[in-house]
């Protein structure tokens, strides 16, 4: 995971997270590693990844430092964008596994971004839920792992693992805000 420093925003518009995708599939060209899960949300990002020869730091390195001085450059900024290196950490157990999965894929909805997280552009949520096509140049999620953890029907049991995650009082909490109301509201 890497944050804005200071929690600030790390992507202001469509193309700073395009361009985010785009470092990371070039980093991923020259220290090949497999990409399972990831989520850009405003102002933080995750991924899951299987480092295949090289390590963590080469990969991450290169992918943040160049994408700060893109996006320092890009809004006339100096300084850090992120508020330190990035933070891993190692994932030994299967199911520890899907539940980091699953903690990426529901950030944009536990955030009240939007209300399931197939809705969420900027994930790789929807890899799971369709036939894996990509754009030319995207960069690739591979879902195998995941999905071959359910027997049958492998992205349906995997769409309600994840969203079947969604408690109750997230979801009273959406519908909330979708009405415009809040806490304090009574009934005449």
């Amino acid at each position: 995971m890497g944050r804005g420093n200071r929690h600030g925003v790390i992507y202001r518009d469509r193309d700073d997270y395009g361009l985010f995708l785009r470092l990371l599939k070039e980093v991923q060209n020259r220290y090949p590693f497999v990409l399972q899960a990831y989520c850009l949300m405003t102002n933080h990002f995750h991924l899951e990844l299987t480092t295949v020869n090289d390590p963590i730091w080469k990969i991450m390195q290169p992918v943040m430092n160049h994408y700060a001085r893109m996006f320092n450059q890009k809004y006339g900024y100096d300084g850090h964008l992120f508020d330190s290196r990035y933070t891993s950490c190692l994932i030994e157990d299967d199911r520890y596994f899907l539940e980091v999965s699953r903690y990426i894929h529901l950030n944009p909805v536990k955030a009240t971004m939007v209300r399931e997280p197939l809705a969420y552009e900027y994930s790789s949520y929807r890899h799971y839920m369709t036939d894996g096509s990509r754009k030319e140049g995207e960069i690739v999620t591979d879902t195998s792992r995941v999905l071959g953890a359910f027997r049958t029907d492998p992205r349906e049991q995997y769409r309600m693992f994840v969203e079947g995650k969604i408690s109750h009082a997230e979801q009273e909490m959406l519908i909330m805000k979708d009405m415009k109301e809040n806490e304090l509201w009574q009934p005449w």
